[in-house]
C-alpha cells in the first residue's frame, strides 16, 4: 500500500475558528500475475417464498456463474435458506455443470432464517480451514429475517467474531423489502461488502465483482488510526466507515484492498480559534495492513500531520490540494442523501426534498456527474410531491454506501 496525505489548507492565519480537512489516499499494488491466493467462499442464498420466479432463478444462475469463476484451488460451497438450512453442495473445488445442476434443483419454501444460513456457511469455513485462504461467506436475500437470530446487535457481533476468525461477510440485498440497515451492520462488522441488486439482470453483475474483487486482493485488514494532538479541539471522520475508539484517537476499518485500488478517508480537524504563528501539529495517521506470501507479513506505517500558521493574510497556499475539496463535497452530498432518507422514514416530504437539492449543489459545485446532479434534482421534486417508493429508497442507499467506501455504485443500468 502506498499512503498519501494531502490537506484542503496547508497555511492557516493565526486567528480564525475553522476547520482543515485531511485526505488520505491508499494506493495497492497490482495484483500480482503469479498464482495469487485461494479462495474459500461459502454462498448463502435465500429461497424463502418471496424468492418464487425469476428471483430465484437469476440467483441460481449468478451462482452458477461464480463457480465456473473459482480456479483449480478455490473451494466454493452452497448453502440455502428458507426457515430451515439446505446444504447444496459442500466446501471443495466443483464441477462446474455438475454444481449448476445441484443448484437449480433448490426450490422455494417458507420463512427467512438468514442467521441459520449464514452461521452454517461460517461453520463450513470453520470445519475445513485452509492457513493460507481468504475466506468470505456471500448472503444474498430479498427479505427480513424473521426466523432465528433477529437482533441486529447480536448478528454484528456474529459478523465480528467471524471477522477475528478471518472469516468476512458481504450481504445483497435484492428487490424492495430486504431490511438495508441490517446487511449493512452485518457487512461492516464482518469488513465484507454490501450490494443492492435491483433486479434478476444484475446479480451475475454483482457475483462477478465480488469474485473479482476476492480473487485481486492484495491486501487485508487495512485500518487508518488518526490520533490528534492535544492542540486540535475536534475530528470527524467524513466516510461511513466501521470506526473504532483507540487511545488517543480512533481507528476506521476499510476491509481488504483489492490491486490498484484506490481506498481514502477524508476527516475534518477542528483548530482552535488563535494559534501561534509557524508549524502547528494536527497529529499522526498510522496505516497499517497484511500482505499473504509464504507468511502472514503485517505492515504499519506512521505519518506526522500538521500545517502551518501564518500571520500574512496574502500568503499563497502551493501545497493545497483541490482534490480534498471534492472529496469533502462527495461525501456531504452523501450524508445529505442519508439525511434525506431519514426524513422520509419520518414522512417529512419536505425536508427529504431540501436534502436532496443540496446534495446536487454540492456535487454541482465541483462539477460532478451531470447525471447524477439531474437524478438528486428529479427526486428532490418527487419528494416534495410525495412521489417516492421502496426501490428508490434502497438505490440512494446503496450507492451512498459505495460513494463512501470509494467502490462502485451503480448496478441499476
Amino acid at each position: 500500500m502506498q499512503p498519501k496525505i494531502t490537506f484542503d489548507r496547508t497555511i492557516v492565519p493565526v486567528v480564525d475558528n475553522d476547520v482543515v480537512h485531511l485526505l488520505v489516499e491508499l494506493k495497492a499494488p497490482p495484483a500480482p500475475d503469479s498464482e495469487r491466493q485461494p479462495l474459500d467462499v461459502v454462498l448463502v442464498l435465500d429461497k424463502s417464498g418471496s424468492m418464487s420466479g425469476d428471483p430465484l432463478r437469476s440467483v441460481k444462475a449468478a451462482s452458477a456463474h461464480f463457480l465456473r469463476l473459482a480456479g483449480p484451488n478455490d473451494r466454493v460451497g452452497v448453502v440455502a435458506f428458507d426457515d430451515t438450512t439446505e446444504l447444496v453442495l459442500e466446501l471443495s473445488s466443483h464441477d462446474p455443470d455438475l454444481a449448476a445442476a445441484r443448484i437449480k434443483q433448490v426450490t422455494t419454501g417458507g420463512s427467512t432464517n438468514l442467521s441459520g444460513g449464514w452461521l452454517k456457511g461460517i461453520e463450513m469455513l470453520e470445519a475445513s480451514p485452509r492457513p493460507e485462504a481468504l475466506r468470505r461467506v456471500i448472503i444474498l436475500t430479498d427479505g427480513q429475517a424473521n426466523v432465528g437470530e433477529t437482533d441486529p446487535d447480536r448478528l454484528a457481533s456474529i459478523a465480528a467474531a467471524a471477522r477475528s476468525r478471518s472469516i468476512t461477510t458481504t450481504t445483497i440485498g435484492f428487490g424492495d423489502r430486504y431490511d438495508e440497515k441490517l446487511l449493512a451492520i452485518i457487512a461492516d462488522a464482518g469488513t465484507g461488502n454490501d450490494y443492492w441488486c435491483a433486479g434478476p439482470d444484475h446479480a451475475p453483475q454483482i457475483f462477478n465483482d465480488e469474485f473479482e474483487g476476492l480473487a485481486s486482493t492484495v491486501a487485508q485488514n487495512v485500518s487508518v488510526e488518526l490520533r490528534p494532538a492535544a492542540g486540535v479541539l475536534g475530528m470527524r471522520v467524513l466516510n461511513e466507515f466501521p470506526i473504532t475508539q483507540v487511545a488517543g484517537g480512533m481507528q476506521v476499518a476499510l476491509g481488504d484492498a483489492y490491486g490498484s485500488e484506490l481506498r481514502r478517508v477524508v476527516a475534518e480537524l477542528l483548530l482552535p480559534p488563535v494559534r501561534v504563528e509557524g508549524p502547528f501539529v494536527l497529529g499522526e495517521a498510522i496505516v497499517r495492513w497484511s500482505t499473504f506470501g509464504d507468511a502472514v507479513e503485517l505492515h504499519t506505517v506512521t505519518i506526522p500531520l500538521g500545517v502551518t500558521v501564518s500571520a500574512d493574510p496574502n500568503a499563497v497556499d502551493t501545497a493545497a490540494d483541490p482534490q480534498v475539496h471534492e472529496q469533502v463535497n462527495i461525501l456531504r452530498a452523501a450524508e445529505e442523501r442519508r439525511k434525506a432518507l431519514e426524513a422520509y422514514q419520518r414522512r417529512d416530504f419536505q425536508g427529504a426534498s431540501v436534502a436532496f437539492a443540496a446534495a446536487a449543489g454540492l456535487l454541482s459545485d465541483i462539477g460532478g456527474d451531470p447525471d447524477l446532479i439531474e437524478e438528486l434534482n428529479v427526486d428532490a421534486q418527487r419528494m416534495q410531491g410525495g412521489d417516492w417508493d421502496e426501490m428508490s429508497s434502497k438505490k440512494h442507499f446503496s450507492e451512498r454506501r459505495m460513494v463512501n467506501k470509494g467502490r462502485r455504485t451503480r448496478y441499476d443500468k
